[in-house]
């Protein structure tokens, strides 16, 4: 699928990105969040109920990796849904470690597993696999976003998280569950909105209120009225006001009852 970007606001991965791109290093960083959990391998067998199961989630991790790594470098390949379901069992097994370090409280691995889960997200959506699973690729984006302040940073966090979207299955789009409004789906593309206002790009702003216009239109009010009663409050420059002007037009809050 090609970019929707501008050339000139097309994203070199070897960039400042705060994202990891190599598997190499998403694996380091999940070895270390996995050694903290074995470290406390009595508890996790507590939360597991299953006195293998801290072992058997490691050796799967681990198995896991080698696989990622070959397909990395060219020495394996995998079919179209065989690339979803690797996708989609590699996010699971994230998932199981990411629920065992809120169980066990371990609060310094928190941010390793934010950058961890959707660096892997991103990854597999680079290597054109199905993504149905978004639950650890939100939760971290989520993170990251409110953790960033550097206008280019956010744009280009913005730009990522639009791939893994993009990557997202047909079943995830049609955005079924709309009476939980944490739903990953929902979470994860109100964020592109968020870091793309954050990041003062107009272009930028364009393009992701365009696609939630199509991904969240029950969303999109009052995204942007929150959006623009935090710029009134805010020094912007005004072709940003701009652009958020437009879209509030096109969007206007429902009017009070």
């Amino acid at each position: 699928m090609g970019s929707t970007y501008p050339a000139q606001y097309q994203v070199n991965s070897v960039s400042m990105s705060v994202l990891l791109h190599e598997i190499s290093a998403i694996s380091d960083q999940c070895l270390e969040v996995m050694q903290a959990v074995m470290s406390r391998e009595v508890q996790a067998k507590e939360v597991t109920g299953e006195d293998a199961a801290p072992l058997d989630l490691a050796q799967a991790l681990s198995d896991y990796f080698q696989t990622a790594a070959l397909l990395e470098t060219g020495e394996a390949y995998l079919e179209e849904a065989e690339m979803a379901e690797f996708a989609n069992y590699g996010l699971n097994l994230l998932d199981r470690l990411a629920y065992l370090v809120r169980q066990l409280e371990l609060m310094d691995q928190r941010d390793n597993m934010s950058l961890v889960c959707p660096s892997m997200a991103l990854w597999l959506a680079r290597r054109e696999a199905v993504i149905d699973n978004l639950e650890g690729a939100a939760d971290g984006f989520g993170m990251l976003v409110n953790g960033l302040s550097d206008t280019t940073e956010l744009a280009e966090m913005c730009r990522m998280m639009d791939e893994v979207i993009e990557a997202t299955s047909e079943q995830l789009q049609l955005d079924q569950d709309r009476d939980n409004p944490w739903r990953p789906w929902r979470i994860i593309n109100l964020n592109t909105g968020i870091a793309a206002t954050r990041s003062l790009d107009p272009e930028l702003m364009e393009i992701i209120f365009d696609k939630l216009g199509r991904r969240l239109p029950y969303d999109m009010a009052g995204f942007l009225a929150d959006g623009k009663r935090q710029m009134m409050v805010s020094n912007v420059p005004d072709e940003v006001v701009d652009v958020m002007n437009r879209y509030v037009e096109r969007w206007p809050s429902d009017p009070p009852h």
